[in-house]
């Protein structure tokens, strides 16, 4: 039988393992508060709608794919929101992310109209303008992701990482209106042998929201992937309100299909962003993770 003291290491051990993954997926990368639209005056209809529509999201049981997209109100009071979370986290990790998201964001944005969360793990947004359907790219960012040790990849490593997302897009965008999402792991191949590259499995996970058409997923990857190897090494995150993606060199998702490993999620140091789209005139954003 174990010692007193050895089970109470092992109970330790446990809780720091199931601490430290769930810091993993709770890794808030940033936050923007739109200027543009105006401030919330306190105690407005326009402040409890969007109040109560962000807890409509976080708090619904029913919905088990990861997406909600809920209006509450009437104009011009009426607040639309999106929370969207990544194809491979459970629904009780969901709504989790979602509504730590939900508390940072009114934290930080509070009084403002409009604003958008993201988190490794989901993305909450909300506005009094039509967001449903709409593909947008403004508040993107990209970030450089250093797995096991900084390398260069070279065009092996390209080649394979392209065909993979290419074909991760392909699946993605033929998603419904509750799941666009893909995820895969490949190996990288020597072109003159058999025999796998030493260092590198590429583990690859492409999403959009599925409340866009195939078309406008498209249009959202193919942006998104346009300049990746001027900013990306052997790890990229790209996080955006329409579509995101990420590739790494360490496992960090978990399988939902049975023909692909079941990786557990390893935590990644990260690099300053590589590149930033600009941000529309008068909105500020505010970039604070949460260590």
């Amino acid at each position: 039988m174990l010692s007193s003291r050895c089970f109470q290491c092992l109970l330790l051990l446990l809780f720091f393992t199931l601490k430290s993954k769930a810091n993993d997926q709770l890794f808030f990368r940033y936050h923007e508060c739109n200027t543009i639209l105006g401030n919330i005056p306190d105690g407005s209809a326009y402040e409890s709608n969007r109040n109560r529509v962000l807890e409509q999201i976080y708090s619904n049981k029913t919905i088990d794919y990861g997406f909600y997209n809920f209006s509450h109100g009437e104009y011009p009071d009426k607040v639309n929101a999106i929370g969207i979370c990544r194809g491979d986290i459970e629904p009780e990790e969901c709504r989790g992310c979602l509504k730590a998201s939900t508390t940072l964001l009114l934290e930080r944005c509070g009084i403002r109209k409009e604003a958008i969360g993201y988190y490794d793990s989901c993305i909450l947004r909300y506005s009094n303008e039509s967001i449903f359907g709409v593909m947008t790219t403004e508040t993107s960012k990209y970030f450089n992701i250093e797995a096991k040790l900084v390398a260069v990849a070279d065009d092996v490593f390209n080649k394979t990482r392209d065909n993979l997302l290419d074909e991760l897009k392909s699946v993605t965008v033929e998603g419904d209106s509750r799941k666009k999402f893909a995820e895969k792991s490949v190996e990288v191949m020597n072109e003159s042998s058999s025999r796998s590259d030493v260092n590198d499995t590429i583990y690859g996970l492409v999403q959009c929201t599925p409340d866009l058409s195939k078309q406008e997923c498209t249009e959202c990857l193919d942006s998104a992937f346009g300049d990746l190897s001027s900013w990306c090494m052997k790890g990229c995150l790209y996080l955006g309100p329409s579509c995101s993606f990420r590739y790494d060199i360490i496992p960090f998702f978990q399988s939902i299909v049975n023909n692909t490993e079941s990786p557990a999620p390893q935590p990644s140091k990260v690099i300053a962003p590589a590149l930033s789209p600009k941000p529309r005139k008068g909105i500020f954003p505010l970039i604070i993770p949460i260590l």
